[in-house]
């Protein structure tokens, strides 16, 4: 089953990014995600591993395609070990300013403060069930001086991605070793 061009078009409009993944020869399309849908896909993950974060994911940005991909293992197996790997984004531009960061992701920059042990606890004692992703949101909010109005929007998946990971990195400039003597 292939999508028309006019069809294509129409979901970018509506939906942002579009992919079409072919499984020999099965094709299905699906809508770009955003962090509701990582959450969910990661919170699948969780509970079920790569085959769980495969359903959810599919499930939740199937546009259209061969139902076979879905429901024959012939086709889903292959499609588990690529699903993680073909949503990839910028990576952040990190310097230094002063005492503070500033992150840089394309266009959009904000500037935050350095991450004190105190903020790691009350963004973590923020989230007691473990749910992806809200540990770092809460993190952000707390550290976080200035920003452009892409850093607003709490589900772009372009923006948050690359914001989580560089808040992740600055955690880690030190790197500390546990040597049994």
């Amino acid at each position: 089953m292939r999508a028309t061009d006019k069809q294509i078009q129409e979901w970018k409009i509506k939906h942002g990014g579009v992919y079409m993944i072919p499984v020999d020869d099965k094709v299905i399309y699906l809508r770009e995600p955003n962090i509701t849908d990582w959450k969910r896909g990661f919170t699948a993950m969780q509970k079920n591993g790569e085959i769980g974060f495969t359903e959810e994911m599919v499930g939740a940005l199937w546009l259209d395609g061969d139902a076979e991909v879905k429901t024959d293992d012939r086709y889903f197996v292959p499609l588990v070990k690529e699903m993680p790997t073909f949503f990839n984004y910028d990576d952040a531009i990190v310097t230094k300013e002063g005492t503070n960061y500033v992150i840089t992701i394309g266009e959009a920059s904000c500037k935050i403060r350095i991450i004190t042990r105190d903020d790691l606890k009350i963004a973590e004692r923020k989230n007691p069930s473990g749910k992806p992703f809200v540990t770092q949101e809460n993190l952000f909010d707390m550290v976080v001086i200035e920003k452009d109005e892409a850093f607003a929007d709490r589900n772009n998946a372009e923006i948050r991605f690359p914001l989580y990971k560089a808040i992740e990195d600055l955690q880690k400039q030190k790197i500390a070793s546990i040597k049994k003597l």
